[in-house]
């Protein structure tokens, strides 16, 4: 994806009204300058690191591929995801003058981090079988925003879960893509593929088929790739989809 084209986030933008961007470049990738690298050291464990850097555990366990604080085993090296910038004004709660705005916000904060790692599998299905070749988070200093499973070309590609479709069609980069929108501000996207069944506006169901797999846009073979997004925030599929064994 080239900087001056459209890209899936700003799509996103458009369905659930925010105001901020993210180029991305390549395959559904960004450059990520800001983004610092942390090896385990003994004794140290997954939560102690979030506290450390300040790092929301979830996302650090999400960009990091780990499932279980075991898997943080000493000498792995962690990407520290950087923190997203906020808007430049925020409207205030009504009835809250700005000081107790802030008191809100940072509560809220608190509130929201996570305390645990959490694994969603069966939220979604696998939108295809195939073999993956490529996992979500840092692939050669970019961000990778999903996942690549390789399949022959024209290999049926289905909905990952009920929802409706709200972009069909060709963008750069990601070649022939579909995004769903699923319940609970969830979406999933489906690039690089052959041809696109589903149309604009059309609601699909779990397991329906949508694409072929195919090699459109910036692509080194035919391979679907699958990102899962909570708004505008992307997530890890292996998050979300069933254990393979």
């Amino acid at each position: 994806m080239t900087r001056s084209g459209i890209t899936l986030r700003m799509l996103l933008i458009l369905f659930i009204g925010t105001f901020v961007a993210m180029t991305f470049s390549g395959c559904a990738t960004s450059f990520d300058k800001r983004g610092k690298y942390h090896t385990v050291r003994s004794g140290e464990s997954i939560w102690r690191i979030s506290r450390a850097y300040n790092v929301d555990l979830q996302e650090l366990a999400e960009y990091n591929n780990i499932f279980s604080p075991n898997d943080a085993q000493p000498g792995k090296r962690l990407y520290l995801p950087p923190k997203e910038k906020t808007a430049g004004y925020k409207k205030l709660p009504l009835g809250m003058s700005a000081k107790e705005s802030r008191r809100y916000a940072k509560s809220s904060k608190k509130k929201s981090r996570s305390k645990s790692i959490k694994t969603f599998h069966g939220k979604f299905i696998w939108p295809v079988d195939g073999k993956l070749t490529s996992p979500f988070g840092i692939r050669g200093g970019r961000r990778h925003d999903g996942i690549d499973i390789a399949a022959k070309s024209g290999t049926p590609i289905k909905a990952a879960g009920s929802g409706r479709v709200v972009f069909s069609g060709k963008m750069r980069g990601y070649g022939n893509l579909i995004l769903i929108r699923h319940g609970d501000d969830f979406f999933t996207a489906y690039a690089h593929n052959k041809s696109n069944k589903s149309k604009k506006g059309q609601t699909v169901k779990k397991g329906q088929v949508i694409a072929y797999v195919g090699r459109t846009g910036r692509s080194t073979g035919p391979h679907l790739h699958f990102e899962i997004r909570n708004g505008q925030k992307a997530r890890n599929p292996l998050f979300f989809l069933p254990q393979r064994k």
